[in-house]
């Protein structure tokens, strides 16, 4: 995939909205049990790939951790750099993901968050994770499940699959892990069960809430779309919307939670 493709990300998403975001403490809360667990180093370097704005990596430093984070994105390693408080241990520069600037088993754990279903050979960025890991070293994959399933953004793909846009990501579909699961698999990597179910919150949402987002295009499975495809579908999607009981009005509740998928070298 050109590497403008991935660079290109960065002027869409706003990850300063509260329902796209991990609330710090359930971060902590994951990293103390995998800490406790001995699935995660008490400290030493930590890689973040596809780092963003620096979300789940700038707990880590907090806690002492050396964090070297990268992204493609220029505006989103400068808005990390902004949120990083002196005196930390973290360094975020901006580097593609599949050729990433650390020495080989250098880095004490990996973590990433809705990486892979931005580039198209994910497989080469997973393989970039496997090569800085050294040995013992966890890889451990974030991200929030259930924030965004909205009636609006529900309807708006399916319009979109309606008309022929089966598949929304480069990548895999991150409402599934089967595909990374199935490749670290087979390089010796295995799945180590890890208890998050209970690291949930709520937030409410309303229908003309989501038709902004989508209109300033920032849920990440539609970034892929053709721009004239993707007008003709919000703007039937607005008039569903505004036609529904409630109207633009309506509000949801959305209930997300935290998942993790951890992986260790011939656990």
């Amino acid at each position: 995939m050109p590497v403008s493709e991935l660079s290109g990300i960065s002027a869409k998403p706003d990850p300063r909205r509260p329902q796209r975001r991990i609330p710090e403490a359930h971060l902590h809360a994951c990293y103390d049990r995998l800490i406790a667990a001995g699935l995660f180093p008490a400290r030493g370097r930590i890689c973040d790939a596809g780092c963003g704005t620096g979300q789940i990596s700038l707990p880590l430093a907090g806690r002492g951790y050396a964090v070297a984070g990268y992204d493609i994105a220029v505006e989103m390693v400068q808005r990390a750099r902004a949120k990083l408080p002196a005196g930390l241990d973290a360094l975020y520069a901006v580097a593609d993901v599949r050729a990433l600037p650390e020495a080989d088993r250098a880095c004490d754990a990996v973590v990433v968050s809705k990486l892979f279903m931005h580039i198209a050979d994910w497989q080469a960025a997973v393989l970039e994770l496997v090569r800085v890991a050294r040995p013992g070293a966890p890889i451990a994959h974030l991200r929030d499940r259930g924030a965004y399933g909205t009636a609006v953004r529900r309807h708006f793909a399916a319009r979109l699959r309606a008309a022929g846009f089966a598949r929304l990501f480069l990548g895999p579909d991150p409402g599934s892990s089967a595909e990374l699961v199935a490749f670290l698999a087979g390089r010796g990597w295995s799945p180590v069960p890890v208890a998050t179910a209970d690291l949930t919150w709520r937030f409410d949402t309303s229908a003309a809430e989501t038709l902004r987002g989508l209109r300033e295009r920032i849920f990440a499975e539609f970034w892929y779309v053709p721009e004239a495809a993707y007008a003709a579908a919000l703007a039937e999607t607005e008039a569903w919307a505004a036609a529904e009981p409630g109207g633009l009005d309506r509000a949801e509740t959305m209930t997300a939670r935290l998942a993790v998928d951890l992986f260790r070298a011939g656990g």
